[in-house]
């Protein structure tokens, strides 16, 4: 029988799978990485005040850490689609697990047993078969980049859970503390894009708002690890979404790495 929370992870995995492909798509009309984290970080914030109009819990410190980890990952995470396209970048995003292991150990104290290593040695040994003959320094650089800075999201979410924070809270200080600081970044941009401004649109919609309202009662229902083991099925989505919109196809290797990260996934549900 599949544990409580993890349909709730694999929905949030398959959203956030999509942000890839629009991403790379706005890129190819001229999106600006800095824009688009702008309109995604306003677009979310008009949701969240719309749905969750209670927002004083949120104005304390631990809140605007939140906001600023978020943007931190936000910002690597969308330039490194930029710089690695968008299958590179999901598949390396998952370099996550063996941060969020390490922290949860020592920080959270979440139990780590055996089948929660394999499960992550999977995801680390899947993320290197995919691609193997693409490794270079670079990659390497902005992969870890960008799996460090979404295990610091994850770890912290589960900070504030553990501290009494409700879901709708977190994704508020995730949101609205992240777009003042994500507005600072358009002294950096140049002149606006529209395609900047529906690709921001549909992150703060679909890849926010939505897979973070999924992933946050997933993972209260779960732990952090499983959390982030689960949510590795992001780039298995992102490489079959790539090749039906995209028309990027796999390779052999490709494929065996995508297949050890579902059976990563499998690991951890069952």
């Amino acid at each position: 029988m599949i544990k409580k929370g993890i349909s709730d992870l694999v929905l949030a995995s398959a959203l956030w799978g999509t942000i890839g492909i629009v991403t790379q798509i706005g890129y190819s009309y001229g999106a600006n990485s800095f824009q688009i984290i702008i309109f995604r970080g306003i677009t979310s914030s008009i949701l969240v005040l719309a749905f969750f109009r209670n927002i004083s819990k949120i104005l304390n410190k631990t809140s605007l850490i939140m906001g600023i980890v978020a943007i931190v990952f936000y910002e690597t995470y969308i330039y490194t689609i930029d710089v690695l396209g968008a299958s590179l970048s999901a598949v390396f995003l998952y370099t996550a697990p063996i941060f969020v292991i390490i922290a949860s150990k020592i920080w959270l104290k979440d139990v780590v047993n055996i089948r929660k290593l394999a499960a992550s040695f999977l995801v680390i040994l899947g993320v290197y078969l995919i691609y193997f003959s693409k490794i270079s320094i670079e990659d390497i650089g902005w992969g870890l980049a960008s799996g460090l800075t979404y295990a610091l999201l994850i770890i912290y979410s589960r900070h504030m859970q553990l501290r009494g924070f409700q879901d709708r809270e977190i994704l508020s200080s995730q949101v609205i503390w992240s777009t003042p600081f994500s507005l600072l970044f358009y002294l950096l941009s140049p002149s606006l894009a529209i395609s900047s401004i529906w690709t921001g649109a549909y992150l703060g919609i679909v890849a926010t708002f939505l897979a973070y309202f999924f992933f946050y009662r997933g993972m209260r229902s779960t732990d952090s690890i499983t959390a982030t083991v689960i949510s590795s099925l992001e780039p298995v989505f992102t490489i079959i979404f790539a090749a039906i919109i995209l028309r990027q196809f796999l390779t052999i290797l490709q494929l065996l790495g995508s297949t050890l990260i579902l059976l990563s996934a499998i690991l951890v549900s069952l």
